[in-house]
C-alpha cells in the first residue's frame, strides 16, 4: 500500500494548499476592472429566487427551503410495448414520486450545460464501458452492484443540483421532479428549444442581460430564455491561442489540470489497484476459513476447538473485508471519480471562457479589417471625385476652340475682294470628295456584297462576347462604390454593437465563473475533509472487526495442552 500512502500525502499537500486557490484565482480581474477578494460570497440576490416575490413552482419554492433531500428509493426494470426492457429510478421529493431513466438524467445534465455555460455542473455516472458489455453482454444493465452505484451517485447529482445556487432554480429541473411530466416534451420546449445548436452565438440565460439604457438586468430564474443570436459574431477554433490571456484563468487553467492528474492519474488508478486487491484477499479469506473448517473435523479436543476458531476468525475477516470493499466503494471511491469528473468540468467551463474570449478577440480583428477596408473605399472615392473633376476643366477648353471660327479673304476674277467662311470652303471641299467615294463604291458594290455576307456572322458573335464582358466588367464603378462604401458602414456599426456586447458578456462570463470557482472550492474542501475522515472511521471498523475476532481464536488457541 505504500503507492496509496504516497498518492495520500501529495493529496494532503493539495488540500492543504486549497486554502490558497480563491486567492489565486481572484487576484488579477484586469477584464472586468474589479478586484476579487479570496471571500468571495456565493450570489443570492441576482440569482436565486428571493428577490422575487412568487417562485415558478411548488417544487421550486420546496427546493429553495431546503428541509428535504432527494432520495432515489428503487431502481426496477421497465418493459416497452415492443418488448425491449430498462431501469427506472425512483425519485421522492416533496411527497412525489417520478420514475426517471438514465437517459433521461444524462440528458438533464446536458440541457442544464447548455443553459448554464458557466456553471461547473455535477457528474453523474458514467455508462456502461465496452469491457462490461463484453463480460456481462446482455446482463450489464441489470447488474445489481452497478445500479446500487448508479442509485447512489444519481442522487447525490440530484442533490448537488439542489444545493446550488443558479442550478436549483432552474425550471426544467424543477419538471425533472414533476410527476406525471413527460421529459421529452421538456426537451422539445422553451427555454431548450429556442437554443442555438452553437452556443457561443448568445449570452448564457443564468447572466444578467442587457437593456437599451446598457444597464444590466438579472434574468429572472423562473424563465431562463437565452439572449437573441448575434450573426455578426465569429465562431473561433478551440486550437486558436488568445493575444491577450486573462492571468487569473490562464492559472485556474494551470491548476485545474494538476488538480485532474491528482485524482484520475494517482488518487483513482491507486484506489482501483487496492480494491482489487482487497476483493482478492477477500476471496482468499473464504477459501482459507473453509480450510480450517474442514480441518477441525479431523481432530479432537481442544486441537479441534482451537483450529474451528481460527477458521471462524478467518471467516469473520472475509466478511470484514467484504464490508470493508463496499463502505470504501460508496464512501470514498465514488466521491474519488466524482470530482475527477469535477475536473474535467472546470476545464469544459474554463474552454467556454476561452471561446467567449477568442471570439471577442476575433469580433476586434473583424471591425478594424472592416474599417481600414471603408477608409480605403473613401480615400477612391476622393479620387474618383478629383479625376472627374480634372476631366471635366479638360473639356471645357476645346469646346471654346471648336466654337471660334476664322474668316478667310481672298481676290476674285474680277478683282473684287470677298470674304468667306472657311467652313464653307472645307465642306464644299468635303461634298466633292464624298461624291468621288460614293462613285467608287458603286464600282465595287458586286465586290464588297459576298464580303459583308461573310462579316455578318462574325459580328454576331463579337455582339454576344460583348454583352458578356460588359456583365463583368463594372460598367458603373462610381454606384459600386457607393453601395459597397454602404454595406461597410452597416457592417461597422453591427460588428460594433456585437463587439460592445461581447465585452459585456465576457466580464459576466469571467465573474460568474470565478464565483462558482470559489464556490466549488468551498464545497471540495468540505468533500475532502468528509471523505478523508469516512476511510479513516471504515478502516478502523475493519481492524476492530478483526481485532476481535482474532482476540477470541488467540484464547482458544491458548488453551491447548502441550
Amino acid at each position: 500500500m505504500a503507492g496509496f500512502e504516497d498518492s495520500f500525502v501529495a493529496f494532503e499537500r493539495e488540500t492543504a494548499a486549497d486554502s490558497d486557490y480563491e486567492g489565486n484565482l481572484a487576484e488579477h480581474s484586469e477584464l472586468s476592472g474589479e478586484t476579487h477578494h479570496k471571500q468571495v460570497p456565493i450570489i443570492t440576490s441576482s440569482i436565486r429566487s428571493d428577490s422575487f416575490s412568487s417562485f415558478c413552482c411548488q417544487i421550486g419554492s420546496a427546493i429553495s427551503e431546503g428541509k428535504e433531500s432527494i432520495n432515489i428509493n428503487n431502481a426496477q426494470k421497465t418493459n416497452e410495448g415492443s418488448g425491449s426492457s430498462y431501469i427506472t429510478y425512483n425519485i421522492c421529493f416533496n411527497e412525489q414520486e417520478v420514475k426517471r431513466r438514465y437517459s433521461e438524467f444524462e440528458s438533464l445534465r446536458k440541457s442544464l450545460s447548455r443553459l448554464y455555460p458557466t456553471v461547473i455542473m455535477p457528474p453523474i455516472p458514467e455508462k456502461h464501458s465496452i469491457t462490461d458489455y463484453a463480460t456481462m453482454q446482455s446482463k450489464a444493465k441489470e447488474d445489481q452492484v452497478i445500479i446500487e452505484k448508479r442509485k447512489r451517485m444519481l442522487q447525490t447529482f440530484l442533490n448537488r443540483i439542489a444545493k446550488h445556487p443558479q442550478l436549483s432554480n432552474a425550471h426544467i429541473f424543477h419538471r425533472f421532479l414533476e410527476n406525471g411530466v413527460s421529459w421529452n416534451d421538456v426537451l422539445h420546449s422553451p427555454p431548450l428549444s429556442t437554443l442555438p445548436k452553437n452556443i457561443l452565438q448568445v449570452s448564457p440565460a443564468n447572466l444578467p442581460s442587457q437593456s437599451s439604457n446598457n444597464y444590466s438586468i438579472p434574468r429572472s430564474p423562473t424563465s431562463t430564455s437565452p439572449g437573441i443570436p448575434s450573426p455578426m459574431l465569429p465562431t473561433p477554433s478551440a486550437s486558436q491561442i488568445l493575444k491577450n490571456p486573462d492571468p487569473r484563468f490562464v492559472e485556474s487553467e494551470a491548476f485545474t489540470t494538476k488538480f485532474a492528474n491528482h485524482m484520475s492519474q494517482n488518487l483513482e488508478k491507486t484506489n482501483r489497484r487496492i480494491l482489487k486487491r482487497l476483493s482478492d484477499l477477500s476471496n482468499d479469506y473464504a477459501d482459507l476459513g473453509a480450510v480450517y473448517n474442514g480441518f477441525s473435523l479431523n481432530e479432537s479436543g481442544n486441537l479441534a476447538h482451537a483450529i474451528e476458531k481460527v477458521g471462524q476468525a478467518v471467516d469473520s475477516s472475509f466478511m470484514a473485508t467484504g464490508y470493508l470493499i463496499t463502505a470504501l466503494e460508496s464512501e470514498f471511491s465514488e466521491p474519488l471519480q466524482e470530482y475527477s469528473q469535477f475536473a474535467q468540468m472546470i476545464k469544459q467551463v474554463l474552454r467556454y471562457r476561452h471561446m467567449k474570449h477568442l471570439q471577442l478577440e476575433l469580433t476586434e480583428e473583424s471591425l478594424e479589417k472592416q474599417r481600414a477596408t471603408l477608409d480605403g473605399l473613401k480615400k477612391s472615392e476622393e479620387e474618383s471625385k478629383r479625376l472627374q473633376a480634372a476631366l471635366n476643366k479638360e473639356h471645357e477648353i476645346p469646346e471654346e476652340a471648336a466654337s471660334f471660327q476664322p474668316r478667310v479673304s481672298f481676290e476674285s476674277d474680277d478683282g473684287i475682294l470677298q470674304t468667306h467662311e472657311g467652313s464653307e470652303n472645307a465642306r464644299d471641299e468635303d461634298h466633292r470628295q464624298e461624291g468621288d467615294a460614293a462613285s467608287m463604291t458603286s464600282n465595287n458594290s458586286s465586290t464588297n456584297f459576298k464580303k459583308h455576307h461573310k462579316k455578318r456572322n462574325s459580328s454576331k458573335l463579337f455582339s454576344v462576347l460583348g454583352h458578356t464582358l460588359n456583365g463583368l466588367i463594372d460598367v458603373d464603378p462610381e454606384a459600386t462604390r457607393r453601395n459597397h462604401i454602404g454595406k461597410t458602414t452597416d457592417s461597422i456599426i453591427q460588428l460594433g454593437e456585437a463587439l460592445e456586447t461581447s465585452k459585456i458578456d465576457l466580464q459576466n462570463i469571467s465573474t460568474s465563473i470565478q464565483e462558482d470557482l470559489d464556490r466549488f472550492q468551498r464545497q471540495k474542501v468540505c468533500d475532502l475533509r468528509d471523505m478523508l475522515i469516512a476511510y479513516a472511521k471504515i478502516q478502523v471498523a475493519w481492524c476492530q472487526k478483526n481485532l476481535s475476532s482474532w482476540e477470541e481464536a488467540k484464547a482458544e488457541v491458548q488453551k491447548i495442552q502441550v
